[in-house]
């Protein structure tokens, strides 16, 4: 029996995945033949060359010249009034494209494939000037590839699908099933005539983030249909819309056979001894499905974790050529869950079992391993928060072992990073943390409930700082009652480059997850409602601001920023971490900070 753990579009795609990986290796320790197979990055591949670039502008322009809307009968009224709205906006995007964009696109697809070698091969990524013309033209490529799909927009840190439909189950179907309005079904239908995959008696199709519901399903649904396999879905995203999903019975009956609820290294062995015939389903732990009259059965939920006794990733079938990066960055777990877990606005740790570590010695013998059998030097450690005990241990073991990597990792600002902390973690290949800002206000601090000290937040940043730490640090921009004296007192730490290196901001939402569901009162959030069964987050109404205040106000910002810091290297980003640390680790932070681009970035429109 052969199993296939799938990655899917869209995410980043300069390194692999670790879920992927993760479960592999779990599988292939207890005796299975599993494999995993990255659709992400294959689809970055296949669509970021000249080729694709000028067939997505010949299907543009045929779109503009021919295209007349027509209601079918066999959607409901609702479906025909998007498809409607959705017509006319493509008729607008694509018009204002053709007729003020041409030059821009005869441009990308000229420098397409250009563009790819530069971000591929070291001797040219490493120019700064290249490495940025690059990005420009490959997002440049990726709004062209989006043309006849528009406005649903494929980015390099984003898939956005059609605003017009919602999260709604039936929105969600309908983009499924339906090329006018779905980039993935086309693709995944031509991808499967490529690969054999009738080998496979299982597939997991891993969902972890809301970029990936449409081009997940999409492909859940093709496989089932086209295959003999059972198909699994997990990831933390389907964790947390697995209430909604168990109201759906056309997940089950069209989509997938099972999917699991939380942690899978337990669930997922347990699922393919099933499989085999050496275990009942109902011991399969966190393993939702529905039984032979339709009812929905979720099974109980797996059993801890321990932590020092998983097998290692395995990446063994992935061609890391392909990612778009020199060379990838290795993702690298070393808990579950969050040691503080109690910020009111969080959901990062939904699905995971309570916090637990593996030991220093336990983590560092895994790096050890990835290194020597993949040769790569380069970590991203993907907890949602390590402690600073645990860093600063780990971080000696390394330079005992003489152990020589470069990593990066989620933190928070815990007054135990001391700044002998820091550049023990320094010396030991710390290149740069992502820290957790927030906000300046102490009011809204408290809100959140971050539970750190505020006073030290800024010793920190500075100690990291002088230890050679790129500090990367996020703000949660727009939280309900937050008052704009407040909001400007953050916008000035942001511009402090002493302590800020990259700011990552981003705008609240009310998460269907989080502690402040059930404290809405305290942000004077009056009412909220679904967004759609598929989706993570309600939409509310507060008395302080609307969402599209919160958003209009964090764009506005968020153009300013870009705008003055327009020949800094990485002085703002979401995704671009792997590219940051290479030209930390290749050039030094000095060299990154003090860079001033000759070359005019593309400043995205807001």
């Amino acid at each position: 029996m052969k199993i296939l753990f799938t990655a899917v579009p869209q995410w980043y795609p300069a390194s692999p995945y670790l879920a992927a990986a993760l479960l592999v290796g779990q599988l292939k320790g207890r005796g299975f033949d599993a494999e995993s197979y990255d659709f992400n990055i294959e689809f970055f591949n296949d669509i970021l060359n000249k080729d694709y670039a000028k067939k997505s502008l010949e299907d543009a322009k045929e779109f503009l010249s021919s295209a007349e809307f027509a209601c079918d009968a066999s959607f409901s009224d609702d479906i025909n009034e998007k498809r409607k709205k959705t017509f006319e906006i493509r008729k607008r995007i694509v018009g204002d494209y053709i007729k003020f964009d041409g030059e821009k696109a005869e441009r990308t697809i000229e420098k397409i494939d250009w563009a790819m070698s530069v971000i591929k091969t070291k001797e040219l990524f490493f120019d700064p000037e290249k490495l940025y013309e690059a990005k420009d033209i490959i997002n440049s490529a990726l709004d062209m590839a989006s043309l006849p799909y528009v406005p649903s927009r494929i980015m390099i840190d984003n898939f956005i699908a059609n605003p017009v439909m919602t999260y709604d189950f039936a929105d969600v179907d309908y983009q499924c099933k339906n090329a006018d309005m779905n980039m993935f079904l086309p693709y995944f239908e031509q991808k499967l005539g490529e690969k054999d995959f009738s080998v496979y008696s299982l597939i997991n199709i891993s969902i972890t983030d809301l970029s990936q519901i449409v081009p997940g399903l999409t492909l859940a649904r093709l496989l089932k249909e086209k295959t003999d396999a059972k198909i699994c879905l997990g990831g933390n995203y389907i964790y947390k819309i697995a209430p909604d999903l168990k109201k759906i019975p056309e997940i089950f009956s069209e989509y997938c056979d099972f999917f699991i609820v939380g942690d899978g290294e337990i669930a997922s062995v347990e699922l393919a001894e099933y499989m085999c015939g050496k275990r009942n389903i109902g011991d399969v732990h966190s393993l939702v499905y529905a039984d032979e009259n339709g009812n929905v059965i979720t099974n109980k939920t797996a059993p801890l974790l321990d932590m020092d006794n998983i097998y290692y990733p395995d990446f063994d079938c992935l061609d890391f050529g392909k990612y778009l990066a020199p060379e990838p960055v290795l993702p690298v777990q070393f808990g579950k869950g969050c040691y503080w877990s109690k910020c009111t606005f969080c959901d990062f740790y939904t699905g995971q079992q309570k916090f637990d570590m593996k030991s220093v010695s336990r983590a560092v013998d895994e790096v050890e391993f990835l290194v020597n059998k993949y040769g790569f030097k380069h970590f991203n450690f993907v907890d949602e928060a390590v402690p600073p005990a645990f860093y600063n241990a780990f971080a000696t073991e390394l330079i005992k072992r003489n152990l020589k990597i470069y990593y990066s990792s989620f933190v928070r600002l815990e007054k135990a990073f001391t700044a002998d902390v820091l550049q023990n973690m320094y010396n030991s290949g710390a290149r740069y943390m992502m820290w957790g800002y927030e906000s300046e206000s102490p009011r809204i601090m408290e809100l959140m409930n971050k539970g750190i000290d505020l006073s030290e937040r800024k010793r920190i940043l500075a100690d990291s700082a002088k230890a050679g730490i790129w500090n990367v640090v996020t703000f949660l921009l727009g939280f309900p009652t937050e008052t704009d004296e407040e909001l400007q007192s953050t916008i000035d730490v942001i511009y402090d480059s002493t302590i800020v290196d990259t700011c990552v901001p981003s705008n609240f939402a009310l998460k269907k997850n989080a502690i402040l569901k059930s404290k809405t009162d305290s942000v004077d959030i009056t009412e909220f409602h679904e967004n759609g069964e598929l989706h993570i987050s309600y939409k509310y109404s507060s008395l302080s601001s609307t969402m599209e205040e919160v958003k209009a106000r964090r764009n506005r910002f968020e153009k300013k920023f870009l705008e003055d810091t327009a020949d800094r290297l990485w002085p703002h980003t979401f995704t671009e971490g792997d590219y940051l640390m290479f030209y930390l680790t290749r050039y030094g932070k000095d060299y990154v900070k003090n860079y001033r681009l000759k070359y005019k970035k593309d400043i995205p429109k807001y």
